[in-house]
C-alpha cells in the first residue's frame, strides 16, 4: 500500500507544481482558470460538478498521498486505519479546496468599474500585446487603477506604451496606440 500512497502524492504534487509553473509563464493556469470560469456563477456548485472537477482530484490525491505516506511509513496506524484516514482526508481536502476556489472565483470583487466604462479612456500597457495575442493594460476608472486583458490590431504594443481603448469584445478591451494629440500635456502642467 505504501507505493500507492507515494504514487498519489507524486501525481498530486506534480500536477499542482506543473500548474503553478505554467501559471507563472503565461499569467494564468489553464486548468484552474477553465475550471473556475466554466463552473463559477453558473449554478454548478453542487456536489457532482465538484466531484468531477480536475481540481478536486488534484487536491484529493495530494492529501490522500500525504496522509497515507506519513501514517504508513511512520507506522502511526494500522493498514486499515491508514487507508480509511487517507481516503477520508483526501475526499475532504479535495472537496474543501475545490469548493473554496469556486466560491473565490464567483465572488464579486469589482470596484464598480466595468470593462464597458473603459471605452474612450487612455491606459498604459503592462504586458505587451500584438495582433493575435493578448496582453494586459491598466486604466484609471472611477479613481482606481484597474487592469484588463487587452487585444490589438497593431503589430506590437510594448510594455509602458500609452493606448486608447476603442471597444470591448467579450469582456476584453480592444486597444490601439494613443494618438499623440491625446498625450500632450494640459496647459498649466
Amino acid at each position: 500500500m505504501g507505493v500507492l500512497y507515494i504514487a498519489a502524492l507524486i501525481v498530486g504534487a506534480g500536477t499542482l507544481s506543473l500548474q503553478l509553473l505554467l501559471a507563472g509563464s503565461d499569467g494564468h493556469a489553464g486548468v484552474d482558470h477553465h475550471d473556475a470560469g466554466v463552473h463559477a456563477g453558473h449554478g454548478d456548485t453542487g456536489f457532482l460538478p465538484i466531484l468531477l472537477s480536475l481540481r478536486f482530484w488534484i487536491y484529493g490525491l495530494l492529501a490522500f498521498g500525504m496522509v497515507g505516506t506519513l501514517l504508513h511509513y511512520l507506522e502511526l496506524a494500522g493498514s486499515l486505519l491508514t487507508l480509511i484516514a487517507a481516503i477520508g482526508i483526501g475526499l475532504l481536502s479535495g472537496f474543501v479546496a475545490s469548493y473554496s476556489l469556486r466560491l473565490l472565483a464567483a465572488s464579486d470583487t469589482s470596484s464598480g468599474a466595468e470593462a464597458a466604462d473603459a471605452v474612450g479612456q487612455l491606459g498604459r500597457v503592462l504586458i505587451s500585446c500584438r495582433r493575435g495575442e493578448r496582453g494586459k493594460v491598466r486604466i484609471e476608472l472611477r479613481g482606481q487603477s484597474v487592469d484588463f486583458i487587452a487585444t490589438t490590431d497593431e503589430d506590437e504594443l510594448e510594455g509602458g506604451a500609452r493606448v486608447l481603448v476603442e471597444e470591448v469584445r467579450g469582456g476584453t478591451l480592444h486597444v490601439s496606440r494613443a494618438p499623440a494629440e491625446l498625450l500632450l500635456p494640459k496647459s498649466g502642467d
